[in-house]
């Protein structure tokens, strides 16, 4: 291994993806992105062609290598979570990729009792939300069942480039199953109970991925090797880009908890364990080992002021100075609930919807901007109220996203959560997750092959 070695997390988003190159110390030497799109054919539908990611993925990956003075050390993949793709026998697609943003299933929510919910969420770690894979399977089952008849295999982006990249097979990684609602986090295997859920009574009639850690070494495929210049890159399978931000952001210790906004949001704290940590409609996640990622999300970040500063864009400069203006304005009666878009946590309803609570014609725009930013605000708070009941109170809360760019939210964040805010300084987390998954496989081979 070359003295100075470098690391290399692929982080595939929603709209895009972004290949980083670091050092040992973590630094961030080198970065590629493209961009692809997020499709909306139908209303509540979210969907992808993977293949198009796949070919922007390959496209940074050969063209950082080629920047880079020397082969790096090791690849790690981060992905997005509760993605179902279906999959003929050979593993080609028979479709778009259903996204975590597709609230179609909504359709198939009332054919979950509470018992069923509390139980589920219990052994799987994922609330019963139309984000779920478990709930899309049900709503395919039920309402498109010629998707599934068509279909053999049952997969999402990562087993897909997984698959494409190596001679491994179909598998998925111990992060983002834990995140289909179909995987029993004590046993770390697929859950029968739940599958036959995700069947509507019926065994799901789809081949499921094998389920691996996330620094399960992989072998490329020898024509894939050389398109890329990847032959002697060691590729590791990496996680989901919830949980490798928090790897990445080093924030796995109790007390420190991480909250990101941009256009939605999510507080999220690493811990030990499965005890006690489900009672609080959060989701928990397996990182590794015995370490979990707790947390919720909202759908209800910046993208409800960017909403609101489209109302109002006659009475503000730009958005930065009306979120100024609302932070410094007094409070009035005036109440905002914030769900515009459907809501995850803390109330996980995708059909719940915004309102003005209080509205009178005294108030001004500024007034209403002080709503919606508070409304934001205060249901972010309540997702961390819930994360810290589950765990510990925060020392200290890690802040990135786009909101970070306003030192009047992030001051307001502060007040009203009465705990100490920082700007989180790790550029890329969820790309630095995965480079460090990398890097401590290779550091333990003795488990890197597991």
């Amino acid at each position: 291994m070359p003295d100075n070695p470098l690391y290399l997390g692929l982080d595939l988003g929603t709209t895009s993806a972004k290949i980083c190159a670091f050092d040992a110390t973590g630094r961030l030497i080198r970065e590629r992105s493209g961009d692809y799109e997020l499709l909306h054919p139908e209303p509540g539908a979210a969907v992808q062609d993977v293949r198009a990611i796949a070919e922007v993925a390959e496209r940074i990956l050969a063209e950082i290598l080629a920047d880079l003075p020397g082969p790096p050390a090791g690849l790690g993949i981060s992905c997005p979570m509760h993605g179902v793709l279906l999959l003929d026998a050979a593993g080609e697609p028979t479709g778009p990729v259903i996204t975590w943003a597709d609230v179609r299933a909504q359709a198939v929510m009332d054919r979950f009792d509470a018992s069923q919910r509390k139980k589920l969420l219990h052994r799987t770690g994922t609330p019963v939300h139309p984000m779920s894979p478990l709930v899309k399977l049900r709503w395919l089952t039920a309402s498109h069942p010629d998707r599934l008849a068509g279909a053999t295999r049952l997969g999402d982006l990562k087993s897909y480039l997984v698959d494409r990249w190596t001679i491994d097979g179909p598998l998925i990684d111990e992060q983002l199953a834990s995140a289909t609602g179909l995987l029993n986090l004590e046993t770390r295997d697929w859950d029968k109970a739940a599958l036959k859920l995700a069947g509507n009574g019926q065994a799901l009639p789809l081949e499921l991925p094998r389920v691996v850690p996330a620094n399960h070494r992989l072998q490329w495929r020898p024509e894939v090797a050389r398109q890329l210049g990847t032959s002697d890159v060691p590729l590791f399978i990496g996680g989901s880009d919830g949980c490798l931000a928090n790897l990445g952001s080093g924030l796995l210790e109790p007390g420190k908890i991480s909250l990101t906004i941009g256009t939605s949001g999510a507080v999220r704290a690493t811990h030990r364990g499965l005890s006690g940590t489900t009672d609080h409609q959060l989701f928990n996640y397996l990182l590794y080992d015995d370490y979990y990622v707790l947390g919720g999300a909202t759908n209800n970040g910046g993208k409800v002021l960017e909403w609101t500063y489209e109302l109002l864009c006659g009475h503000f400069s730009g958005i930065g100075p009306m979120i100024e203006a609302a932070a410094a304005a007094p409070d009035t009666n005036l109440v905002f609930r914030p769900y515009l878009n459907g809501e995850r946590a803390p109330v996980w309803d995708a059909l719940a919807t915004a309102a003005f609570v209080g509205l009178r014609g005294s108030h001004t725009p500024t007034d209403l901007a002080r709503a919606v930013l508070l409304g934001v605000t205060d249901n972010i708070i309540a997702i961390l109220r819930q994360v810290e009941a589950a765990t510990c109170p925060a020392e200290v809360i890690y802040a990135s996203g786009g909101f970070t760019r306003s030192e009047a939210w992030v001051k307001l964040m502060a007040e009203r959560c009465g705990r100490r805010v920082e700007i989180a300084q790790t550029p890329q987390a969820s790309a630095y997750g995965a480079a460090r998954i990398a890097e401590k496989a290779l550091a333990r081979p003795s488990s890197a092959q597991q």
